[in-house]
């Protein structure tokens, strides 16, 4: 860092010495919870950790309270999708995912700070954040090297198709992908986007699909083109290519 530039951060803080505090803080509020104390308490710890880092990784683009429910009724965690439907500032996890301790923790943060209007890059973005910023082993890697993970599908993964997917969609490819699949394909080729050509190239990526509730917009297959000089089709060969190298 320059000297101006440690100036101008001097600055920042002393003019607006409350800002970075305050644009991160996320209070958790729980409503309907259906699991006894100690991993109701876990889940709420675990929840805070993952505002601190994805805030700290992304950037402070949420600040608020959050709704927190566990129950015996859903079968995946959810927070994108009702948040489409108009019920933001909410995640709702399976309750065995508190009792195991598997609870998919940042990747529900980061779609609070980081929603999206492409089914596929959300769910990717969130796949890699849970897993690149140490999240519980959860769904759908629990724990295993991403790219390893989606190796096995990287062939069969048609990624034009997956692109052409809008939120609230289900991220999955009927007779080809399967959901948790999907879910690794795409935290796997969003990583490959992120660690091959930068992050700054995938933020002008993911804001050409702002989230709009109740609005589905998977975005121009053009985009990809004007982002990254390359069609969608063609980073997808580069990106099988990474894969195949894997062992």
């Amino acid at each position: 860092m320059t000297r101006a530039a440690r100036l101008l951060l001097v600055l920042c803080c002393i003019a607006f010495p409350s800002v970075a505090q305050a644009a991160c803080e996320v209070t958790i509020a729980f409503n309907d919870v259906t699991v006894p104390l100690e991993p109701r308490n876990w889940l709420e710890q675990e929840l805070k950790k993952a505002a601190e880092k994805v805030c700290a990784w992304w950037g402070p683009t949420f600040s608020g309270p959050l709704t927190i429910d566990v129950n015996n009724s859903t079968e995946a965690a959810m927070s994108l999708v009702p948040s489409w439907r108009g019920k933001s500032n909410y995640i709702v996890f399976p309750a065995r995912t508190a009792l195991q301790s598997s609870a998919a923790t940042i990747h529900e943060m980061t779609h609070i700070f980081a929603p999206n209007a492409n089914r596929f890059l959300a769910e990717g973005l969130a796949v890699h954040a849970h897993d690149h910023l140490g999240g519980p082993p959860a769904f759908p890697n629990f724990g295993r090297p991403l790219h390893a993970a989606a190796k096995a599908f990287a062939q069969q993964a048609d990624i034009v198709a997956l692109d052409h997917l809008p939120t609230p969609n289900m991220l999955q490819l009927g007779g080809q992908l399967a959901r948790k699949e999907a879910y690794l394909v795409g935290g796997s080729f969003v990583r490959f986007l992120i660690e091959q050509h930068g992050m700054e190239k995938f933020r002008q990526l993911y804001a050409t699909t702002p989230f709009v509730p109740r609005q589905r917009n998977p975005g121009d297959p053009e985009r990809w083109q004007q982002v990254y000089g390359m069609s969608v089709d063609e980073l997808a060969s580069e990106w099988r290519k990474r894969v195949a190298q894997i062992r």
